[in-house]
């Protein structure tokens, strides 16, 4: 059955064992906003898997890699593992990506208190722009604030006459000052 590890970017990656061969299986769902790559990451480094393809109504991707090889990237012992969009199939000529609803925020951070802040949260919304990923929590002053430690780090925005709170993270999980995104676009 093999090892099942959570991707960061959304998915799950099942990792095998045999001999000198590591079976490696990611799977994301399909949210029909691009294409996305996979890595695996270990103590010294990453290794790129491939691009996941459209199969079974998700993204899948299967690869047998030699573990020498793994090792040889730094990316053995396997310590986690991401998907990365490296195409969007709705940011075109700088139209700025539309918010979709984000079902797991959770895996936005890599925070512990953040995530469990996170976990299970209603009518958040994300969106991913090159190098930055935000989350967007429904905001009222009449209730608590979700992230009420990351408060500082929140804008806001409005949107259908609903008020948010917006973050920005790197694809490391770690939160963003305001307006550090446009230097991190920048940087990629």
């Amino acid at each position: 059955m093999g090892e099942l590890w959570p991707l960061a970017g959304g998915g799950t990656l099942r990792v095998r064992e045999e001999d000198l061969w590591v079976y490696l299986e990611a799977v994301r769902p399909d949210d029909g906003r691009g294409l996305y790559k996979v890595w695996c990451t270990g103590p010294q480094g990453e290794f790129l898997l491939g691009t996941l393809v459209p199969q079974g109504g998700g993204l899948r991707l299967e690869r047998r890699v030699a573990r020498k090889t793994l090792q040889q990237a730094g990316a053995w012992p396997l310590i986690g593992g991401k998907t990365v969009m490296a195409y969007s199939f709705t940011d075109r000529g700088g139209v700025q990506e539309t918010w979709h609803r984000e079902d797991h925020p959770e895996n936005f951070c890599r925070d512990r208190v953040v995530r469990a802040c996170l976990r299970g949260a209603q009518g958040v919304l994300s969106r991913e722009k090159g190098a930055v990923r935000q989350l967007a929590i429904p905001f009222s002053t009449c209730k608590p604030i979700l992230l009420n430690t990351l408060f500082c780090l929140a804008q806001v925005l409005e949107r259908q006459g609903q008020r948010y709170l917006v973050w920005s993270f790197d694809w490391e999980g770690r939160p963003l000052l305001p307006g550090a995104q446009g230097e991190k676009d920048r940087e990629k």
